[in-house]
């Protein structure tokens, strides 16, 4: 269990952390002039000449980042199911929690909104008044003196493109329950592991899982340990459930023969020792 202390300073470093990036980012991005010298206007011409543009330029950024998560988000859940259908008919299937395919689209769409909305603006206007635009938010004293769209392209390579990594490797993620066998495949394209039901010794339900503090959060499945030794678990991939499809317990019931146990959480079941 963590003190007080610890958790009051870990709710600090974040803010913590955001004014020392932006003190860096002031240091080492600053605002700069545009290429296509936005001189020849005035600091108040470009106030007078952006002041409704400025409102159209958030909304469209706010159109452009809701877009790119929904897209994205669906464009990664569709990969995943597709990538468990490859093996074939299933009785069931467990997908990873779809939380996790909305990180990559929620950065993305903080990071990439700016950058995509000033690009369709350019195609479809004038790059030169795009130019004025950026050094007018660069030179405004609200945005803290940084290069905004350097700024943001930094984020996107250090912080985005890496965690869209990550999600890319998280795709083959899927538990196929099928009619002799459960075949589990993990993260990164790793092989998949096969767990033949006339191995299974025993079957336990389970309410959820206790945080490293104690706390207890709900997320039934059915625990299955074999005689080898190994243990798979269909709440491993799922989302939050409170109980267990009463169809897949019956399913995994008739397929195993083993009667029903019951634990608060996983790590309440002890080891099953392997069969010699």
């Amino acid at each position: 269990m963590t003190s007080p202390f610890i958790d009051h300073l870990g709710h600090a470093i974040v803010p913590i952390v955001v004014l020392a990036a932006f003190a860096l980012f002031r240091k080492y991005l600053p605002a700069q002039l545009s290429t296509t010298d936005p001189n020849s206007l005035s600091r108040e011409d470009l106030d007078l000449k952006f002041q409704n543009t400025k409102w159209i330029v958030a909304t469209c950024m706010v159109v452009v980042g809701i877009l790119f998560a929904l897209i994205t988000h669906a464009f990664l859940a569709q990969i995943n199911a597709e990538l468990a259908n490859r093996y074939g008919p299933a009785d069931f299937r467990f997908l990873p929690q779809t939380a996790i395919w909305w990180i990559f689209p929620g950065l993305g769409a903080v990071a990439l909104s700016w950058e995509i909305t000033l690009r369709v603006w350019a195609l479809i206007g004038s790059r030169a008044e795009v130019d004025q635009y950026i050094f007018w938010t660069n030179s405004n004293p609200r945005y803290g003196g940084m290069d905004s769209t350097k700024v943001l392209r930094w984020l996107s390579v250090v912080i985005v493109l890496p965690v869209g990594v990550l999600t890319v490797l998280d795709l083959n993620s899927h538990d196929i329950v099928g009619p002799t066998e459960i075949r589990a495949c993990g993260y990164a394209f790793a092989t998949c592991k096969v767990y033949p039901y006339n191995e299974a010794r025993r079957m336990t339900t389970i309410e959820g899982f206790r945080d490293r503090d104690g706390k207890f959060s709900s997320r039934a499945g059915i625990v299955l340990d074999f005689s080898d030794g190994r243990r798979w678990s269909s709440a491993g991939l799922s989302n939050f459930e409170k109980s267990v499809d009463p169809n897949f317990a019956v399913f995994l019931s008739r397929k195993t023969g083993l009667p029903m146990n019951f634990a608060e959480s996983e790590a309440d079941i002890p080891p099953l020792a392997p069969t010699p």
